[in-house]
């Protein structure tokens, strides 16, 4: 909608990430101090997020590039290429994962508490990425871009030129939504958080998609857009979680 530039190349969208980023870390803050997590574990989470979150902006734009290429276009990174979320997400999961991991191995040696935490951290992440994610949405309903399709009943993008159905916001009010319902469920069922929002968010954004317009290549499996193929395996990921959870839940109570 308003793409243009605010002060020294800033736009409203880069502004809109920055708050979901300072968002997501207050509210971890908060998580945190009701978990009960150490000062050094949150701090190792912190630091494993905030590495995450650059690492994975980079992973979206090269998953963009891929999905490109998968389509017959040319593989290319430049300012044109475009980002998608679920492969920055992606990136972003494994360099966490292994910065955590692998500093926590230092950091706790002998209590182990980031290993022995995990679940907890998890679940706070759970919480968070959403209300993060969420901002970031009202950044691409800024910039005009992860549009709907035309519709009279949509919203007028400048940049486009026509009414589209506004599906960032769409998506940002379900992503609000989630975060705060998961910051209820977790208090309940520790543990499950991260598998109840790979859940719910893949089943919502596999449907999003059939609303979505704006072109994001191909992937090997070619009735389905890049974004609902990973979707499809956040699903599964999920469902598998829960149900190792609920396995380990009866062999505890057996």
């Amino acid at each position: 909608m308003y793409p243009n530039e605010l002060f020294f190349g800033v736009t409203l969208y880069e502004v809109f990430i920055v708050l979901g980023l300072l968002a997501a870390m207050l509210l971890y803050r908060r998580y945190s101090e009701r978990a009960g997590l150490s000062a050094a574990l949150h701090n190792l989470v912190i630091m494993s997020a905030v590495l995450a979150a650059v690492i994975g902006y980079l992973s979206g734009y090269l998953f963009q590039a891929f999905y490109d290429w998968m389509a017959g276009r040319p593989f290319a990174l430049n300012e044109g290429t475009g980002s998608t979320f679920l492969g920055g997400f992606i990136g972003g999961l494994a360099v966490l994962l292994a910065v955590y991991f692998g500093a926590g191995r230092i950091l706790f040696r002998e209590s182990r508490e980031n290993v022995r935490r995990f679940s907890d951290v998890m679940d706070g992440l759970a919480v968070c990425v959403p209300l993060g994610h969420g901002f970031g949405r009202i950044g691409c309903l800024m910039a005009g871009c992860c549009h709907g399709a035309a519709s009279d009943h949509g919203i007028f993008f400048r940049n486009l030129g026509y009414r589209a159905v506004p599906t960032q916001l769409y998506e940002a009010l379900f992503l609000f939504a989630l975060s705060a319902a998961l910051w209820f469920f977790v208090k309940r069922f520790p543990g499950r958080g991260a598998a109840v929002y790979f859940l719910s968010y893949g089943i919502w954004r596999f449907f999003i998609e059939f609303l979505r317009a704006d072109d994001r290549g191909s992937t090997v499996v070619p009735f389905l857009t890049p974004s609902q193929l990973v979707s499809v395996l956040l699903v599964i990921t999920g469902a598998v979680i829960l149900l190792i959870r609920a396995g380990k839940g009866r062999r505890a109570h057996g």
